[in-house]
């Protein structure tokens, strides 16, 4: 099943459950890890944030391929902006997120590993990771450590207008994005 004006298709929806929750959850790991200095966690947030891209790259050529179906309906220009802004925002966010750290972590010399298989191997200087280019890996810091707020507004505003469609609107909205395209009708 394909996207149409009507819903999405099967796959556009499990890899847009896919990547939200996944991205929810390592936005919450990586504070967490910050917030208690819970490093031993990090190799599990550097996994799944190489794992999860791949995902995202896929609905990413999805979406280019196919087109940002449905279209949005009868809102005012205003929510349509705000709609676009937020959903671009999202989709940039869950490239530039795991992107960011896997740039981070490669040319900060630690390396990319996917729970313990080496993709990227580290680079050792007198037996300790030593940078490859520490201004490339402070960049990818700051982007990823920026992308937090900006990320989580945007997943705000997005379950906001969501929660509005769905039972203000009553456009079937949320119902669309679980597959259900004859509820609330």
């Amino acid at each position: 099943m394909s996207n149409s004006a009507q819903g999405y298709g099967k796959v556009a929806i499990v890899l847009h459950w896919l990547i939200a929750v996944v991205m929810i959850g390592m936005i919450c790991l990586g504070l967490y890890i910050n917030k208690n200095e819970a490093y031993h966690l990090m190799s599990t947030h550097k996994s799944v944030g190489i794992l999860i891209f791949v995902f995202v790259v896929w609905r990413l050529l999805l979406r280019l391929l196919k087109g940002f179906l449905p279209a949005l309906g009868s809102t005012s220009t205003f929510q349509q902006i705000l709609s676009r802004l937020v959903h671009w925002i999202l989709l940039l966010g869950t490239v530039l997120f795991p992107l960011s750290g896997m740039v981070m972590s490669a040319m900060g010399g630690r390396g990319l590993q996917v729970f313990g298989t080496e993709i990227f191997p580290m680079n050792m200087l007198n037996g300790r990771p030593a940078a490859i280019n520490e201004d490339v890996s402070e960049m990818a810091a700051n982007i990823h450590e920026l992308l937090v707020p900006i990320m989580i507004a945007a997943i705000a505003l997005h379950i906001l207008g969501v929660i509005y469609h769905q039972f203000i609107v009553k456009d079937n909205t949320l119902s669309r994005m679980l597959g259900c395209t004859k509820c609330h009708k």
